[in-house]
């Protein structure tokens, strides 16, 4: 529910993607090269519905940080957007007023049709085919802001994306009648300087883009390129081929934006060229109509606000040109879903579907492994990179893959025989004691506070005393503090003050120079202690705070900037590797060579590893299971066999003596008889 003038409105919303979930911006650096991000735009975010008890409204909206976008009713549309300056999520709705006398220019204002193949044309409003609502169309738009518009609208690539997105945003929505989705497929900033001369006429730049969009968007995603140019004022709002656009040569259009226009306004400028292209005329409003206060190929539309839709003649021209060109650019539909990305074979990352690839062919045509046009393996081939393939073959089971860089808390891994690629990179679990008791390993790693000081000031320099701490990281400025949040810095609690910025002994007799920061030194009992301050944005990280895990007290270690007990790490791992072998990050044993996962308990051959090193197949399992099996089995014989020999040992003694006492009894027995 948005309230608007007072009043509460309900409004419907459903999503509508029209940018791809790999959306990315172009621009161009100082030297003149190209670079590409991923845009921070997530097309998840966009919805259109409508006004609740206003069925010839519409509603256009990005929903992620915020509401932003248009309502619009049949006559007066509103404008939405969060409130910057706002503590909770609140939001600022306001008209949008189109003031024909602010921009007199505009009531004459037209575009500029090139001629060429306009009486190509056939305009017929009886088309019965109504081709369009048989199966969906799309229309990837490339679009370029020139840098005059780029400054106009706040030269600021977040914010000049954003009203992009909701112009092309209102677009899509005109066309939608038509089963179309216009796609803002990417964008493209001219933030330093044109690439080509925007200014003279219209048509002129017109011929100068396309010419350029030949040479340099040859690689792009895209059905047409569109150049946005601002200027103070103009004769004429853009211009475009008629009907053009599905020949590659002429298939773009130069959309002007003049000062003082809305992006409502301006969507319908571009609009009105797109349907231009598709060899839609402008209306005779003596004899088109449409459902809503004014049509969108009426010449005035640009000067009203509210909806807007396609008339009949609009609707017959359309129906027009998907007969006579089939809407063969029209067809192919992008991939809008974010679960999905299609794999590109030759640009030297193996994807999905793929069983390599080395990159174009022209770099790897000889690569004996891959083939570099199909990005399938060459017969014979098991692999064609990776640390676990040699030759296109995987490399022998047991091979160290990577090392050990941090001989008490990080972990080898081995090749399986059966994978190009290493297993994945563990360390010993967190909180065991590492460097002779004397320190905790953290993250893979043995951290020391004396090490991370030669790593900054170098060798003749260790950690400094307590003092010295006390002394900088008391403090709550750029000297000394433990850390920053947006409203400065932070107060080192005492306990915690090891862990703020790094304080170090410095023993030389030379001064320290480092360019990128300011080095700060202060005498404390006689010693000169030093640290750095970067002057970096408070959400950086600063590499001068103490590592996470370095030592602050007895059984104490530093994490986020405080001094807390080892403890919280968790770690459990005592007796569980039976002495031979110590717990990983994912807590199964890492055993020594000689001994088996998965508890070190049982010897067998091979380097030992753990289940997460990929080294027991199944026959290894069944092997470790025999020979658990057969110590079991030894251990019985150990037992039982003594005792056996005990009881044989006492057993017979007994039935010796048994026998000797019957017979004693019998001869007593013999004895005792009377004689005759």
């Amino acid at each position: 529910m948005i309230t608007i003038e007072g009043k509460p409105y309900t409004i419907h919303l459903k999503q509508k993607i029209f940018v791809p979930h790999d959306f990315r911006i172009y621009s161009y650096n100082k030297e003149g090269f190209l670079n590409s991000v991923t845009s921070h735009v997530k097309n998840l975010c966009f919805y259109q519905g409508y006004i609740t008890g206003f069925p010839k409204s519409t509603v256009t909206l990005s929903i992620c940080s915020g509401l932003r976008g248009l309502l619009q009713f049949e006559n007066i549309s509103y404008g939405i957007e969060p409130l910057v300056s706002a503590a909770g999520f609140e939001h600022m709705v306001y008209p949008i007023n189109i003031n024909s006398t602010a921009v007199p220019f505009l009531s004459h204002n037209k575009m500029y049709i090139e001629t060429k193949g306009l009486s190509d044309i056939q305009t017929d409003i009886k088309a019965k085919s109504d081709h369009s609502k048989s199966f969906p169309l799309y229309l990837e738009i490339h679009v370029i802001v020139e840098k005059n518009l780029y400054e106009y609208l706040g030269s600021g690539t977040t914010i000049i994306t954003q009203k992009i997105a909701q112009v092309f945003g209102l677009v899509s929505r005109m066309f939608s009648s038509f089963n179309v989705t216009i796609v803002l497929s990417s964008l493209e900033l001219w933030t330093d300087e044109n690439k080509i001369s925007t200014t003279g006429e219209v048509d002129a730049v017109l011929h100068r883009f396309l010419n350029w969009k030949d040479s340099y968007l040859v690689l792009r995603q895209l059905d047409m390129a569109y150049l946005l140019v601002y200027r103070n004022t103009s004769d004429y709002l853009g211009a475009t081929f008629p009907g053009k656009m599905c020949e590659r040569k002429y298939a773009g259009g130069v959309a002007i934006f003049p000062k003082e226009i809305s992006l409502e306004a301006f969507s319908v400028v571009i609009a009105q060229l797109l349907g231009l292209s598709m060899g839609i005329t402008y209306d005779d409003v003596s004899k088109c109509h449409c459902s809503s206060a004014v049509c969108v190929m009426n010449p005035e539309a640009v000067l009203i606000s509210g909806v807007k839709v396609f008339s009949s003649c609009s609707y017959g021209a359309f129906e027009s040109f998907i007969l006579k060109t089939k809407g063969e650019c029209l067809q192919n539909q992008p991939h809008l879903d974010p679960s999905y990305r299609a794999p590109i074979c030759g640009n030297s990352v193996m994807e999905t579907g793929e069983e390599c690839d080395c990159g174009p062919p022209t770099v790897c045509k000889d690569n004996k492994c891959c083939n570099a046009a199909t990005c399938r393996l060459q017969p014979g081939a098991k692999c064609s990179l990776g640390q676990c393939c040699s030759g296109c073959q995987f490399i022998k089971k047991g091979t160290i893959c990577r090392q050990q860089l941090d001989q008490d808390c990080d972990v080898p891994e081995y090749c399986n025989g059966s994978s190009a690629f290493c297993q994945p990179d563990l360390f010993v679990q967190d909180g065991r004691p590492c460097r002779s008791r004397t320190a905790f390993c953290y993250k893979g790693k043995c951290p020391s506070p004396d090490n991370q000081c030669r790593s900054i000031f170098g060798k003749d320099v260790e950690n400094g005393a307590f003092p010295c701490y006390e002394e900088l990281n008391s403090k709550t400025d750029r000297s000394g503090s433990c850390g920053r949040t947006k409203t400065g810095y932070k107060l080192c609690q005492w306990k915690d003050l090891r862990c703020g910025k790094i304080i170090c002994k410095y023993k030389s007799s030379k001064p320290f120079f480092q360019t990128q920061a300011t080095v700060i030194y202060v005498s404390v009992n006689g010693h000169v202690c030093i640290t750095l301050d970067y002057r970096l944005h408070y959400q950086k990280q600063d590499p001068i705070w103490v590592y996470d895990g370095s030592l602050c007290g007895f059984k104490q270690i530093c994490l986020n900037r405080e001094c807390v007990d080892v403890s919280v790490l968790g770690f459990d791992c005592y007796l569980k590797c039976n002495g031979h072998g110590i717990c990983n990050s994912r807590k199964n044993c890492h055993c020594d060579p000689g001994w088996l996962p998965p508890d070190c308990k049982t010897q067998g051959p091979g380097v030992g590893g753990s289940i997460d090193s990929g080294l027991l197949s199944v026959s290894d399992k069944l092997l470790v299971e025999r020979y658990s099996n057969n110590i079991w089995s030894n251990w019985m014989l150990l037992i039982i066999l003594p005792l056996v020999m005990l009881l044989v040992m006492i057993i017979i003694p007994v039935i010796k003596y048994s026998g000797l006492t019957i017979r004693t009894h019998a001869v007593e027995s013999q004895s005792d008889e009377p004689t005759s």
